[in-house]
């Protein structure tokens, strides 16, 4: 073999091994974007339980799912007969909703919680559905403790009596 056909040999040689490494890289290339995809996916789904917690003002019925949202303050929690009644934050009135031993218990962050974390005073936010025999809860949100009252102004001390 003379050298131009060496050369054109080892040419050739070298643009293939151009076009594997181009393969190779874009090969990895595609492996990565589909990963990082289904790292974002798997990062989705375990965060799809919580829920923000809306405003106060904001909470009214939503489009056409019939879920309604109350909230309050617990004022009594029974569990054998699987009853919560709830002071109404706005208007003051006390309401009763029954709910199922299975119902969902999270706090406000998102985190799950039971039963047993829904205390006497703290502030609730309530999903339920309305139905024919009553509400229905969906969800308890545990908001937290209730505020403490603002601390009294302290008093001043009375005037001295006149000379």
């Amino acid at each position: 073999m003379n050298q131009a056909q060496e050369q054109i040999v080892r040419g050739n040689n070298s643009r293939d091994q151009g076009i594997c490494r181009v393969i190779g890289a874009l090969s990895l290339l595609a492996a990565l974007v589909l990963a990082a995809g289904a790292v974002k996916s798997s990062a989705q789904t375990t965060d799809q339980h919580k829920r923000k917690v809306p405003v106060i003002d904001k909470i009214t019925p939503s489009g056409g799912s019939g879920q309604l949202a109350f909230i309050g303050a617990v004022k009594s929690v029974d569990l054998k007969g699987s009853v919560l009644q709830v002071t109404g934050a706005r208007d003051g009135n006390d309401e009763y909703f029954p709910f199922k031993k299975s119902v969902r218990v999270s706090t406000s962050d998102g985190k799950y919680a039971t039963l047993d974390n829904v205390k006497l005073g703290w502030n609730v936010l309530l999903y339920y559905e309305e139905k024919d025999n009553g509400p229905s809860i969906k969800e308890i949100v545990i908001l937290g403790p209730p505020k403490p009252p603002a601390p009294a102004p302290p008093k001043s001390a009375p005037p001295p009596p006149p000379s």
